[in-house]
């Protein structure tokens, strides 16, 4: 259960890093870009030093870790655009709710995930939690007609989790498959990002400014951790597939909610808490009771 743990962690942690982005007005892009380089060569780095980082084109898992780079990038532009045009609410319900794809993906597929009460009521009260968590009473956030945006961002959420639940299950069968498998896919993203800034360095005049780099480089190492975690938990056995990404899900909705609270400020109202208690209750169901 410590990868469980520590991709919870992770995953929070970098929510927590992009509150104070807007704080000390950290240019958001500029750092993810910079994340993804500091990720990925972290990752190559690891690798490298622990069994020499030989890579080939032939690698089974490489169009998986390509597909998964280019949703790193284009998911976190839509996450900005969901934010501005829709709201946080339904940008945190859009993200959050994606978990369903997964999990049923591999209860339909895979015979040994089962259909067990506890994991279903699990996945129900996550959803439910969710909910709770992510919305209020009467909310001021702006309201579109068009509900796609927000449908493709729930859609290419749910894709990211199953393509490396399904890379993990298929081909990342060893240590070195792990730590070789993770960098890949930062690094196409930091290229695609990269691409991005000398397009607006040259079209805009935007330069790279050194706090951003900063942020970027504390981000991505949090973020080479989320990912590397999450691959571990789901291939350590303790856990189904099903399981495990709803929970990782829940394990992020309660604790984000917490260090809002604590650090932040943020107010925890009665929907909020009842949703903490049900993330945590479904994380129970979905660990100690459906594996």
């Amino acid at each position: 259960m410590i990868f469980l743990l520590l991709s919870i962690l992770c995953s929070t942690a970098i929510y927590a890093i992009f509150t104070l982005f807007a704080r000390y007005k950290i240019d958001t892009f500029q750092a993810i870009v910079v994340n993804y380089f500091v990720a990925s060569s972290f990752g190559f780095l690891y690798t490298k030093a622990n069994h020499g980082g030989e890579y080939h084109l032939h690698e089974p898992w490489l169009m998986n870790a390509a597909l998964v780079g280019i949703l790193f990038i284009s998911l976190f532009y839509l996450m900005a655009i969901t934010s501005q045009r829709y709201g946080l609410t339904v940008t945190g319900i859009a993200t959050k709710m994606s978990m369903i794809i997964p999990a049923l993906f591999f209860l339909i597929s895979d015979p040994e995930e089962g259909w067990g009460w506890t994991k279903v009521m699990g996945i129900g009260v996550g959803i439910i939690a969710v909910i709770f968590t992510t919305t209020v009473g009467k909310s001021k956030e702006p309201k579109s007609k068009s509900p796609l945006i927000p449908f493709v961002l729930f859609i290419g959420s749910g894709l990211l989790d199953l393509f490396l639940a399904t890379t993990e299950k298929n081909h990342l069968t060893t240590e070195v498959a792990y730590t070789d498998f993770v960098p890949v896919p930062f690094g196409v993203a930091a290229t695609i990002g990269a691409g991005v800034l000398i397009y607006r360095g040259v079209a805009q005049g935007k330069r790279v400014q050194f706090k951003n780099v900063i942020a970027g480089l504390i981000l991505g190492l949090v973020n080479y951790g989320s990912i590397y975690f999450l691959l571990k938990i789901l291939g350590s056995g303790l856990i189904d597939r099903s399981s495990a990404i709803p929970a990782n899900n829940m394990g992020v909705v309660a604790l984000s909610a917490l260090v809002g609270y604590l650090i932040f400020k943020e107010q925890l109202g009665k929907r909020k808490l009842i949703g903490i208690g049900l993330a945590l209750l479904s994380i129970f169901l979905l660990t100690f009771l459906a594996s």
